[in-house]
């Protein structure tokens, strides 16, 4: 029988962080069988708060009391970490190894069933791996999951634990439509079954079975209700200033190009094995193309051909920026025209070491990680420094202040890249990529991780980044919906060959 007295209660809850107001005086009750959703704007305190719940932070005033066994889910999992990598580079999903031997999904869960003391519990009888259709994955490595199959198994982790009170952060980033439909019906189950839910999504994101909404702004609750008042009361902000002219903080770029990417008939094989065949395809300086296919497409393969980390360019009819690979430019001459982002190298700026830290026989005493502000990271991108940066001109300071007064976050300046959230680490990884006006901007899966709201915003942001003809943009992703309306052509790869290549007709 269900108990109606609050197993969660939250009265006049705050949170500081190194002097900064995260949280506000938060109240609110949760009885066991309830679910919530916790939405809002990146920064506005959503992670915070569910951590303040679970009780892995306390409050600086306030009341937090939580009686639920608890168990929460963060948005980044510890996969790469587990499968007992040595290192994880921006450039990893380049270079694989057979001899990383990364721990296979079997092994894991063997592991974590030992850890539980249930280990007398085959896999064969494990009925959560049915439940979220994955029995699958026990022929796979912890390395070769994509986005859905590592939220399920995130999932399956904690059920294991025999929580009262799940809390998920960002459950449904990632997934297409039908993988969040499944999801979604699966985390009903669970709260058929008693179990109490709370989530930390996007507005758009809500499913209909939850019980409330909190909408947080500034780390206060603005507003709250049920999903479908909270999704017609809660306002869309525009955290864009469009009144600084992207074209003025690009300066005058002095390389001029006719042709950024021309590929005749490229042909890329590993291990006796094609990855690209016939490929012809041609980026001219102004234009913004999408690069679209499923997992093992290609796509990865085609951009270490154009950011030169892969050596089969050299063997293969390829010009990059008006250069015939193989003419006696450098590597370095290639990726100083290029601004990059992607999951990996976000990832790599996460971590406490860097490029220095793992070569053997080098040491330096420039910042780690951890002190780098927003600030830095964007500054860094002029000289594609990755966990140091160089001092700054009076002039290259400016132009980075005027990067984040264009997104709203000036606020953010001084602070440390680690405490922005994720959607705002995303934004300042964007401006590091544009700081140095590069000839040609990649985007890799760049809203991999985030919420509806929070893609949105950032597809907004790209088109009023890429009003600017100087901008040449490649755009990657697995989702259509992702694509911002500035892209106007598109190269579809399936099993390494394109089937489709040119103006976009209906996305």
């Amino acid at each position: 029988m269900v108990s109606n007295y609050p197993s969660l209660r939250l009265e006049k809850a705050s949170l500081l962080y190194k002097s900064t107001q995260v949280l506000k005086d938060i109240t609110f009750e949760l009885n066991p069988g309830e679910s919530l959703a916790i939405i809002g704007a990146s920064g506005s305190g959503k992670t915070s708060l569910a951590k303040l719940i679970s009780k892995s932070v306390h409050p600086t005033s306030g009341i937090v009391e939580n009686n639920f066994r608890t168990v929460f889910v963060p948005q980044q999992d510890h996969f790469s970490e587990i499968a007992g990598l040595g290192s994880t580079y921006y450039s990893k999903r380049y270079e694989f190894h057979d001899y990383e031997n990364p721990m296979t999904v079997p092994e894991f869960l063997q592991q974590l069933l030992k850890r539980l003391a249930i280990e007398q519990q085959s896999l064969e009888d494990l009925e959560l791996l049915d439940t979220f259709k994955v029995r699958y994955l026990l022929d796979r490595n912890l390395m070769q999951l994509s986005n859905g199959e590592r939220k399920r198994l995130q999932l399956i982790v904690a059920i294991l634990e025999q929580p009262e009170l799940l809390i998920v952060d960002q459950p449904f980033t990632g997934l297409d439509v039908g993988a969040r439909a499944q999801l979604s019906d699966l985390l009903k189950q669970l709260i058929k079954q008693g179990l109490s839910l709370v989530i930390i999504c996007g507005k758009k994101e809500v499913p209909d079975f939850i019980d409330k909404v909190f909408l947080l702004k500034e780390g206060q609750i603005a507003l709250e209700g049920n999903p479908q008042q909270v999704k017609v009361k809660s306002p869309d902000e525009t955290a864009i200033n469009t009144t600084i002219e992207v074209d003025e903080l690009l300066g005058q770029q002095t390389d001029r190009f006719d042709t950024i990417i021309s590929m005749n008939h490229v042909n890329v094989q590993m291990k006796g094995s094609p990855i690209l065949i016939d490929i012809n395809w041609q980026v001219k300086q102004g234009e913004c193309w999408a690069l679209l296919g499923h997992n093992g497409a290609g796509k990865s393969t085609l951009l270490s051909m154009v950011t030169a980390d892969n050596p089969q360019g050299y063997t293969n009819d390829l010009k990059l920026f008006d250069r015939q690979r193989g003419s006696g430019e450098s590597i370095w001459d290639i990726k100083s025209r290029i601004g990059y982002l992607s999951p990996e190298l976000h990832l790599y700026f996460m971590r406490g070491k860097g490029v220095l830290s793992s070569v053997p026989g080098i040491t330096s005493d420039a910042k780690p990680y951890s002190t780098l502000s927003c600030l830095d990271v964007i500054i860094s991108g002029y000289l594609d420094e990755i966990g140091t940066v160089s001092p700054p001109t009076p002039h290259q300071r400016a132009t980075a202040l005027s990067w984040l007064e264009m997104v709203k976050l000036t606020k953010l300046q001084n602070t440390l890249f680690l405490d922005a959230s994720l959607g705002e680490q995303r934004v300042i990884l964007l401006l590091r990529a544009l700081i140095k006006a590069p000839a040609l901007l990649i985007l890799d899966e760049p809203c991999q991780g985030m919420d509806a709201d929070q893609i949105e915003y950032f597809k907004g942001l790209l088109d009023h980044i890429c009003s600017s003809k100087h901008i040449t943009m490649v755009y990657v992703s697995h989702h259509k919906d992702e694509i911002p309306s500035s892209v106007q052509n598109v190269l579809v790869l399936e099993k390494g060959k394109v089937i489709e290549n040119g103006p976009i007709r209906t996305l």
